[in-house]
């Protein structure tokens, strides 16, 4: 498709799990954007929750709607603050969803997942793929608060991991894992597969990881040591591996009631547990458990800071995704490639799209 036509093919969704593959209007790039070719986007844990309408009127806020957020292009064209800024045609980027206004009070202070400006288009605050228009088409326009020039070693699909990555990052780095600290991973998904390479690569001590199937004997397979929640005890097996202390740093990625409560158990004396999974609902946690053991827990929003290090732990070979990378379809089997990320088969871990 040339890029000087003014249609392009993206996935749109008129109603909740209502959606097709239509001819829509090019997207233009206007100050600081850039327009981009859709090289890769992955199917993330979130998009079938929006696809569902699970957070009706939030994402996305109307319809008709074009989702996907972690992706990887080539900028084909730029608005003028963005040439400006440097970035030219050509340039081989990884993306983020979120950006922040740039001016509140959090943005300033580098925590512009926590725009206190979110959602007021007004004020440049996006969030791609949530709010604003994603990846699941031919060409986007991204702000380029969002955008970071990859190697050029580096493969495009490859570059499409950036986003999940640096979340696992940022998850990682908020329960404060010091080398050797013993951590405890809730959930054998992408984001729970992907905080283990991290804090492995980061030095921890012995890296535990919760959860059942193929997907945990993948997680043992790249270094975690299992436990199988569905004919094992998690507490009683993190009690006898240490002692019955627990372990200083949970990191919570499957984001169940039962999954929660047991991190805030699993914690050891003065640990943390650190989330970036989301329940349906509020669980009940034990609350005097952790004022009087001191037990921290962190909540996490998506990825601040951390894609230059994600990209780097990449570009270095500190982590290895190629092994979660299990699938690639164009738009046009959109449908398919949705059933089987959601419904886990043929070993689905990251589940490609190909717009072009």
């Amino acid at each position: 498709m040339n890029v000087m036509s003014n249609t392009m093919e993206a996935l749109v969704l008129t109603a909740p799990r209502e959606f097709s593959i239509r001819e829509v209007p090019m997207p233009i790039a206007v100050d600081d954007e850039v327009l981009v070719k859709i090289d890769t986007t992955f199917i993330c844990g979130t998009d079938p929750h929006i696809i569902q309408g699970d957070f009706p009127g939030f994402w996305p806020p109307a319809f008709p709607f074009t989702p996907g957020h972690e992706w990887s292009g080539t900028v084909e064209k730029m608005g003028p603050k963005a040439q400006a800024l440097g970035w030219k045609k050509g340039d081989r980027v990884a993306a983020i969803s979120h950006v922040g206004c740039g001016y509140c009070a959090n943005c300033m202070k580098g925590r512009y997942t926590l725009c206190l400006n979110y959602g007021r288009h007004d004020t440049g605050h996006r969030q791609h793929g949530h709010i604003t228009p994603g990846a699941y088409a031919q060409y986007m326009v991204s702000s380029v608060k969002s955008l970071y020039k990859i190697p050029d070693e580096m493969d495009l699909e490859y570059a499409a991991c950036v986003d999940p990555l640096s979340i696992a990052l940022y998850t990682v780095n908020r329960s404060r894992m010091e080398a050797g600290d013993d951590v405890l991973i809730m959930g054998t998904g992408p984001q729970g597969i992907m905080a283990m390479l991290c804090a492995i690569a980061m030095g921890a001590g012995r890296v535990f990881i919760a959860g059942s199937g193929e997907r945990l004997a993948l997680a043992e397979s790249l270094g975690g040591i299992g436990i199988n929640y569905r004919n094992e005890d998690v507490l009683e097996a993190v009690r006898q591996h240490t002692n019955g202390l627990g372990v200083p740093r949970v990191l919570e990625c499957a984001g169940t009631a039962q999954s929660i409560q047991q991190s805030c158990q699993a914690a050891a004396k003065g640990g943390v547990v650190s989330m970036i999974g989301i329940p349906h609902g509020d669980p009940e946690i034990p609350v005097k458990r952790m004022v009087l053991d001191e037990v921290e827990m962190i909540g996490n929003r998506a990825n601040p800071n951390t894609a230059e290090p994600a990209i780097a732990m990449l570009h270095e070979g500190r982590v290895d995704l190629k092994p979660l990378m299990s699938h690639t379809f164009p738009l046009s089997d959109f449908a398919t490639a949705l059933d089987i990320y959601e419904q886990r088969k043929d070993g689905a871990m990251k589940v490609a799209i190909k717009p072009n």
